[in-house]
């Protein structure tokens, strides 16, 4: 499976070399340099591209249209959604997951908007620990 990820920080590195040792093909779209080094370090055999994931030029040469699946993995809420909604609607990609930085803005994470699955962190966090304290 091809698996395109927006946003080359912590979490999009730690996903990469999940799905890298898993046997996946992959492509970590980053905006900042500083990212992409310590991306290459962090998950070495990925396909790194420097730019916009919201720009559809840089989407399209980084190969979103063999993408089996988008994760918009940035910091920015409206950044991922504005990646998950072209992945969906301007490539025709089969599978958007987004990561919800701000719980107030789970609502917008929805198939309508492009999105398959919204993984609001601060929610998955909440719940463990107030299942840890039942």
């Amino acid at each position: 499976m091809h698996v395109m990820i927006i946003g080359g920080g912590q979490v999009g590195s730690y996903l990469a070399g999940l799905l890298l040792e898993a046997g996946h093909r992959v492509t970590v779209i980053e905006a900042q340099e500083a990212a992409i080094a310590a991306l290459q370090r962090a998950a070495p055999g990925v396909q790194q591209v420097h730019g916009s994931g919201t720009d559809p030029a840089v989407l399209e040469a980084a190969g979103i249209r063999t993408a089996d699946m988008v994760a918009a993995v940035t910091g920015a809420d409206e950044t991922n959604l504005v990646i998950t909604s072209l992945a969906r609607f301007a490539f025709g990609v089969p599978k958007a997951v987004a990561r919800v930085n701000n719980p107030h803005n789970t609502w917008m994470f929805i198939p309508a908007m492009g999105v398959d699955l919204a993984l609001n962190q601060a929610d998955v966090i909440a719940r463990l620990i107030a299942q840890a304290v039942a």
